[in-house]
């Protein structure tokens, strides 16, 4: 159970990079629905498999929102580095003494 559930925490991570919302809830909900199968299908009460799949699925979707968040982190700070080399050098031929 627990190297599962790191699996899809893992996954979301992943995919909140590189997919749109709705395809990973769609993902995400199918998933859910097959873990709490599984826990049912294990000997878990109806309730108890119905938490499972419940959990997983907020878990996943905190690594979706995670992955998102650090995806654009990312994407800002190299958008910012990118500009400001530009920057420089720009400054560096303007501040040259002329004449």
């Amino acid at each position: 159970m627990l190297i599962t559930t790191l699996g899809a925490a893992v996954i979301s991570i992943a995919a909140g990079a590189s997919i749109r919302a709705w395809a990973f809830a769609i993902f995400a909900i199918l998933v859910a629905i097959g873990f709490g199968g599984v826990a049912f299908a294990g000997g878990s009460s109806v309730i108890a498999a119905l938490l499972s799949g419940i959990a997983i699925l907020v878990l996943m979707e905190i690594g979706y929102l995670g992955g998102v968040f650090l995806s654009g982190l990312l994407r800002r700070n190299a958008r910012l580095r990118e500009n400001n080399s530009v920057a420089d050098s720009v400054a560096t031929t303007s501040e040259r003494p002329q004449g």
